[in-house]
């Protein structure tokens, strides 16, 4: 290929990436999994705290 063909070419490649635009929104890929993991991270900080008042009537009781 000559210069001038690759630079044809490469020209012709830039503007064919220049189409219209998809103005849909990206899909929510793992909207559910991810929702389901921060309700567990709720729970957890809850059972969290419930641990520890645990411990401390066991360590009251316990003196």
């Amino acid at each position: 290929m000559t210069y001038r063909t690759v630079i044809l070419f490469c020209a012709v490649l830039l503007l064919g990436a220049c189409g219209k635009s998809d103005t849909q929104p990206a899909p929510k890929l793992f909207k559910d999994q991810i929702d389901t993991l921060d309700k567990a991270k709720a729970v957890e900080g809850t059972l969290q705290k419930q641990n520890e008042e645990q411990r401390k009537a066991i360590e009251q009781q316990g003196q």
